[in-house]
């Protein structure tokens, strides 16, 4: 079998996007897909992914980048509503020094509720360096320059 312009014989993602591998899916359209992870943070924990193959956020189309985002709002207030989240992550990771284990661009919804996960609250409250205004706008500068 072929595989059309824009999907992957070996991406997990564009396997279950054709069927060939089992996805629990809680929303589709022709741009994009939403199914459970099938190893969940939290309860709920979804995967948002465009229907296209594309391996990061560096080559992600406007247009699909678009579209994640409005699904990834929908799903987000679907876990409030249904799940009873108190909050909402929504993380995507690029390279793997950043994590990224799936290279087809995807972002995960993850409904939180206080307490769920103290190691996470931990970690994100505890960033205790503060970059100084020298720092800030040297560092704009670079990633500024052309």
């Amino acid at each position: 079998m072929s595989i059309p312009k824009g999907e992957s014989s070996t991406c997990i993602f564009c396997r279950i996007l054709r069927g060939e591998e089992e996805g629990t899916f809680i929303y589709r359209n022709s741009k994009v897909s939403a199914l459970l992870d099938i190893h969940p943070l939290f309860e709920g924990h979804t995967l948002v992914i465009p229907n296209t193959h594309y391996s990061d956020i560096s080559d992600v189309s406007p247009e699909s980048l678009t579209e994640v985002m409005r699904v990834a709002q929908m799903i987000s207030n679907l876990m409030i509503k249904n799940l009873n989240a108190e909050g909402i992550n929504i993380m995507h990771s690029t390279g793997r020094p950043a994590g990224q284990t799936i290279f087809h661009f995807h972002v995960h919804v993850l409904p939180r509720h206080t307490g769920d996960d103290m190691e996470f609250q931990r970690w994100w409250f505890s960033r205790s360096h503060r970059a100084s205004r020298e720092e800030l706008d040297a560092l704009a500068s670079k990633l500024l320059s052309k």
